[in-house]
């Protein structure tokens, strides 16, 4: 494929040029946002202070490509290749990438501001609104008053993932899996929820659902005054600052759970394991620990 076909085509409304052809062309200072380039061959391509925001460059070769002064916010390296690319003052805020991007060894992700997309990672308050994370493993990732408006999650593993406060409006998450997910203060207004799966996943009175959804068919665990959550598996969760006035968490497994600063008053918490829990700072005045397990946890500062 030739700079001037690309051009006609992509200025014609095209965008899809997956698998192209554009090894070692010119294409410096051209306006190619949102553009796909999913398995193009991009090696040795000049694209020197190019715009290719928002792009699609899942599985690209872009090795020796030149990418000087080259906008990439918010583009799709995924699986990309750019080993020996030039990045000298490219601009990559908000790129995704992941444990197959191939970078230069000299480039750092993280002073970039790319987005690292795998279970565990830290993407709190990232920009993610209108991306596509179809099938993604984020299980366990830090997602806290992240920007996932319009985003496509359809089929993505979230489960355990942090999702306080997050922005999931208008979201796809057909077939995606939040067991156990955080969803304290998320707002789910007019999100896709088909077939999803949020067993044992924690929401409060600050969590916004789609109009007309059946909560009670959900499987969560509300978190509020005199909640009850006998034998519930909180094991891991992050419930600082919680308010459990009074709630019912007899039996329930809360070893290793960040009960930091949480109202506990009056809450039965009998036979619970609380072991390795953090209740630093935590109201446990009148609370029921009658054969609670609180080996390990961090008490500094609880009240009893």
């Amino acid at each position: 494929m030739q700079a001037d076909f690309l051009l006609r085509q992509y200025a014609a409304g095209a965008r899809d040029f997956s698998g192209a052809a554009l090894s070692r062309l010119e294409l410096c200072q051209l306006k190619l946002e949102a553009i796909t380039l999913w398995q193009a061959d991009l090696s040795a391509a000049n694209l020197s202070q190019a715009d290719l925001s928002r792009a699609d460059l899942r599985e690209a070769s872009l090795i020796s490509a030149n990418l000087s002064l080259t906008r990439l916010c918010r583009a799709d390296l995924r699986q990309a290749n750019l080993l020996e690319a030039k990045l000298d003052r490219a601009i990559l805020q908000g790129a995704l990438y992941d444990p197959l991007t191939q970078l230069p060894p000299d480039f750092d992700p993280v002073t970039a501001k790319l987005s690292f997309i795998a279970p565990q990672t830290q993407l709190a308050q990232a920009d993610l609104s209108g991306a596509d994370l179809s099938g993604v493993d984020l299980t366990q990732a830090d997602l806290t008053a992240a920007n996932l408006h319009q985003a496509c999650l359809f089929g993505a593993d979230l489960r355990r993932a942090n999702l306080a406060q997050a922005d999931l409006t208008a979201a796809n998450l057909t077939f995606a899996d939040l067991r156990f997910a955080n969803l304290r203060a998320t707002n789910l207004n007019a999100t896709v929820i088909q077939q999803t799966r949020f067993q044992q996943a924690i929401a409060d009175p600050a969590t916004c659902f789609p109009a007309g959804v059946s909560l009670n068919r959900l499987g969560l665990y509300w978190i509020e005054p005199w909640a009850i959550l006998r034998q519930a598996t909180l094991s891991n969760a992050n419930l600082s600052g919680a308010d459990l006035l009074g709630a019912d968490l007899s039996g329930a497994n809360l070893q290793s759970t960040n009960l930091s600063g949480a109202n506990l008053s009056g809450a039965n918490l009998s036979g619970a394991n609380l072991s390795g829990a953090n209740l630093s700072g935590a109201n446990l005045s009148g609370a029921n620990l009658s054969g609670a397990n609180l080996s390990g946890a961090n008490l500094l500062g609880t009240i009893f």
